[in-house]
């Protein structure tokens, strides 16, 4: 079972070509049961991953695997959802989620009833691994993997760029699909199917996976991630249609988290800009929640957003010290709700967070 599987489709969207592989129909209970084991939540006794859940390897691991996600469920997820009651937007299609990496789970509880999720990041899509086809030592081993690329994430709630470079895509789960599903089950979504896309014209294709979902019987829901470089100067020169497509999206919600302070880079002596997908992401957007790391403040017009801000804002941590924001600090000083009972950034010490929420003036 592999992304690959099935012919190749080819639709234009919008001036951009879709490319698409296919995967069977019949594979999407196997996606399911895949999702649900890499989730260490064991398969139906009849299923053909059933012998493998019965090692002693993978009892362990669900065992690890279950203890941190009750910790990082309890300490971040759980009281995120408390918290935003109320202050999500009442109406909402897709969510673009820039710089995301695999970080589906914070999307699923900020907005959990989007018909589309749009992540993208530098790191490849992957495939999601044959566990069939594999014995009882390969699984063990891919396992001690994911569980590896996972640690800094169920500690902290955020994946360490430099670290998903180095792991994710050495092993077949330890991928961005392999932690996508990973997110979904723990979620209790209901994988459905799974398929490659890619933006573009041939010789600059931005290559990404597809999968469908539901959760609790309900709607058929959508993940694109996409891996693309969206610096002004690589848009421009490997993928130019990559905009245009998000464009070509309509009206979205946006959430930023732990995004490497690139949106801040300006002037000359910044040697790489991101000018472009800050300018769309405040024109396409009606609603942007983020922290500090995000598009900075001083970008948001007063005449055009309603500005709420929430948590503790002091200063960038020491790598990205150089990006303090004076005037977002002012705000937080004055205007914060109070401290955020939870971890969303950089700052993931309790009560260090810092969220704002903007919402385009009607």
């Amino acid at each position: 079972m592999t992304l690959a599987s099935g012919r190749l489709a080819v639709a234009f969207l919008c001036g951009a070509l879709l490319a698409v592989g296919l995967t069977r129909e019949s594979a999407a209970a196997d996606l399911a049961e895949t999702a649900r084991f890499l989730a260490g939540k064991g398969v139906a006794s009849d299923s053909a991953l059933a012998p493998h859940a019965r090692a002693e390897s993978y009892a362990e691991y669900a065992e690890h695997i279950r203890s941190g996600w009750q910790q990082f469920e309890q300490a971040n997820l759980e009281r995120m959802r408390t918290w935003w009651a109320g202050r999500a937007p009442a109406k909402y299609a897709t969510v673009l989620y820039p710089f995301s990496g695999p970080d589906i789970g914070n999307a699923l509880v900020f907005f959990p009833d989007a018909d589309t999720y749009l992540l993208f990041g530098l790191e490849p899509p992957g495939t999601i691994p044959d566990l069939q086809a594999m014995d009882d030592e390969a699984i063990s081993a891919g396992l001690s993997e994911l569980e590896a690329s996972l640690s800094t994430m169920l500690q902290v709630n955020y994946f360490f760029t430099k670290a998903m470079a180095k792991q994710l895509g050495k092993g077949p789960f330890n991928t961005t699909a392999g932690l996508l599903l990973f997110f979904l089950a723990m979620n209790d979504c209901d994988v459905t199917g799974a398929r490659r896309i890619a933006i573009g014209r041939r010789d600059a294709l931005v290559q990404g996976i597809e999968i469908t979902f539901r959760r609790a019987g309900g709607k058929q829901q959508t993940i694109r991630y996409f891996t693309v470089n969206v610096a002004d100067t690589y848009l421009a020169k490997s993928s130019p249609d990559f905009l245009p497509y998000l464009k070509s999206r309509g009206r979205v919600v946006t959430m930023i988290k732990s995004a490497s302070y690139l949106m801040h880079q300006d002037g000359i002596a910044e040697p790489v800009h991101f000018e472009q997908i800050r300018s769309l992401i405040l024109a396409q957007s009606d609603f942007v929640v983020q922290d500090d790391s995000g598009v900075p403040l001083r970008l948001f017009a007063r005449e055009a957003w309603k500005l709420r801000f929430h948590g503790r804002y002091e200063a960038p941590t020491p790598e990205f010290g150089k990006h303090l924001q004076r005037d977002l600090k002012v705000e937080m000083e004055r205007n914060s709700s109070g401290r955020l009972p939870f971890s969303y950034g950089y700052a993931y010490r309790q009560g260090e967070s810092n969220l704002m929420i903007a919402e385009r003036a009607r």
